[in-house]
């Protein structure tokens, strides 16, 4: 929606609708989210390797580490720590 009028008018049309439309038409929203989620995920995967030097911020601040391990979602990233940090794909960057 390119206009501030589509985005108004969008929400006129939203309090004209019964609650079954309503039903449907979140059901549908939430379906194309998911979809588009798992997509960003996919091309993420396929972005990141075991071995691969990457970068993620979190709660401790700017931190580097090598790939252990590509999962669905998150990546198992080893920092040199005593522990390795399951991190979102999301949140990765190469290095």
């Amino acid at each position: 929606m390119g206009s501030r009028q589509s985005y108004l008018d969008t929400i006129e049309a939203l309090s004209e609708m019964t609650d079954s439309q309503l039903r449907s038409l979140n059901h549908l929203v939430c379906d194309t989210l998911k979809g588009r989620r798992q997509s960003a995920n996919l091309r993420a995967k396929h972005k990141f390797a075991s071995g691969d030097r990457v970068s993620f911020s979190g709660r401790n601040g700017y931190t580097e580490g090598t790939v252990v391990r590509v999962k669905r979602t998150k990546a198992i990233i080893n920092t040199g720590e005593l522990r390795d940090w399951n991190v979102p794909l999301g949140m990765l960057e190469l290095l």
